[in-house]
């Protein structure tokens, strides 16, 4: 092994644990610094409204997530549907329950919007970074048959 794998070595063990541990606690605390912001700015309704807001995104990724754990043993290409599967449902569902909230006399509708927009956007940044730092491989390393410790190319 170089110095550089023996350092940072690779895992073959599932992110989604991971991920979704890296991911939920600095998007809740993102989600309560805008709590605080909209209940400064716009009373209650804002703060409340931005609370609702934040566990309604930290609810629906970390599904995702949790729906994902359990498929982890499929191939990369099933998997790699289902993830798309799973984000267009995501997507579709907050849209529906953002629309229904829209109903709802006492949220306030752009602390809401607001929230659930940076509270998304956390969750993206964290959870792309987790996945970084498990260095997954992005090949089957017993299937590439290559060497290696060989130094030349092939």
């Amino acid at each position: 092994m170089d110095s550089a794998s023996t350092s940072h070595p690779v895992t073959n063990v599932s992110p989604f644990a991971a991920m979704l541990r890296d991911s939920l606690v600095p998007s809740a605390a993102v989600g309560v610094v805008c709590a605080v912001v909209f209940a400064v700015l716009n009373g209650v309704a804002g703060g409340v409204s931005s609370l609702f807001a934040t566990v309604l995104a930290l609810a629906f990724f970390a599904s995702g997530l949790l729906v994902l754990r359990t498929l982890r043993t499929l191939s990369p290409v099933a998997i790699m549907a289902a993830a798309m599967a799973v984000f267009f449902a995501q997507v579709i569902v907050l849209g529906v329950v953002l629309v229904l909230a829209t109903k709802v006399e006492s949220l306030d509708g752009p602390a809401t919007g607001i929230t659930v927009a940076i509270v998304v956007v956390a969750w993206q940044i964290f959870q792309v970074r987790s996945f970084m730092r498990t260095r997954q491989y992005v090949y089957d390393p017993d299937a590439s048959g290559a060497s290696t410790t060989s130094g030349g190319s092939q």
